[in-house]
């Protein structure tokens, strides 16, 4: 059978970095019933949603070391990543195709929401909050010392961690009945401060509660990775429904056909004299690498980054090379 989803997205129109980011949705029902993917999220401008050709080697990579975190499955043999390499590295080669010479980018994914359902038998939803990030600690294991959940009997630090392609620092919170099938409204938001430093974190909230939060720190160096960044990449915002088996195994006899997820409104906050709304903040520019592309950002057939006919990017650490600046591509 074919079934036909919604997707509303921002992507190259409105971007932002840092700040607070708000939404406030009545999520389909019914709840607590497996099944439905609903999601409110941001990724970073380089990554198109839907175009896997632009998200490859781009997911989601927030990383400006030059090590074994930017090569194929992270150096690993034992088959825990299949990550395929971060294409555009800060130790790219002088010449090669990279918008921001000197610089890692990638496509961060910080997920104001996406509800499941628990399997506990209390009928109810379950939010989870996350922030994904590429490449990832050694079996997943963040710091958990920098990490907070001030509202442990709302929420709770998800089990889940990450899987082949991402590490997931996340929280899982329960939700109520109420604001489900456009019975009730709940807000549902983040706010996060780029960054490599204690300065730079992410804190959720559901309502007026924040549920958790976290700094750098808990992202920092672990085994042959580095730190990884707090997103500096400028985000786009994606509104989608859908459903997967490989996000919950899904209850097609108890799902309503069809069904509606409501946005009451979404609202950006950020502080007086740090506004920063553009897809092409100074450093981390988008716009111009996106037009020089347009095969990977217009065919959503296109998989793999070879695939729209351009090639990966060489790197001074698999490679052998002189590196590019961030003033040109190795041009000062």
């Amino acid at each position: 059978m074919e079934y036909r989803s919604g997707m509303m997205h921002s992507w190259n129109h409105l971007c932002f970095k840092g700040g607070i980011f708000e939404v406030s949705v009545s999520l389909p029902g019914p709840a607590g019933i497996h099944g439905w993917w609903p999601g409110v999220w941001t990724m970073g401008n380089l990554g198109r949603p839907g175009y896997l050709a632009t998200t490859d080697g781009m997911w989601p990579y927030t990383y400006n070391d030059c090590d074994a975190g930017i090569t194929p499955n992270q150096s690993m043999t034992d088959g825990v990543s299949y990550l395929p390499g971060q294409r555009l590295p800060s130790c790219s080669c002088e010449g090669e195709d990279h918008p921001t010479p000197g610089k890692g980018r990638g496509c961060p994914e910080i997920d104001i929401i996406e509800v499941s359902a628990d399997w506990g038998g209390m009928n109810a939803g379950v939010a989870t909050q996350s922030f994904q990030v590429a490449p990832f600690d050694i079996w997943w294991y963040p710091n958990y010392e920098f990490m907070q959940t001030p509202s442990y009997e709302f929420s709770m630090v998800n089990t889940y961690t990450g899987g082949p392609f991402q590490q997931a620092v996340s929280t899982t919170s329960m939700l109520s009945n109420d604001w489900y099938d456009g019975k009730q409204f709940q807000s549902y938001w983040f706010e996060y401060v780029p960054g490599e430093g204690e300065d730079a974190y992410i804190a959720w909230v559901i309502g007026d509660i924040e549920m958790m939060r976290f700094d750098a720190r808990a992202i920092g160096p672990n085994g042959n990775v580095g730190q990884r960044v707090i997103a500096e990449e400028p985000m786009s915002l994606i509104m989608n429904l859908g459903f997967s088996e490989n996000w919950v195994a899904v209850d097609w006899e108890n799902l309503y056909w069809p069904t509606d997820m409501y946005i009451d409104y979404v609202r950006w906050y950020q502080k007086e004299g740090e506004e920063m709304v553009t897809c092409d903040p100074p450093g981390y520019e988008t716009t111009e690498y996106i037009r020089d592309h347009p095969a990977a950002y217009s065919n959503a057939n296109y998989t793999h980054w070879e695939d729209a006919g351009y090639s990966w990017p060489k790197n001074t650490l698999m490679n052998g090379c002189s590196a590019g600046t961030e003033n040109g591509n190795g041009n000062s």
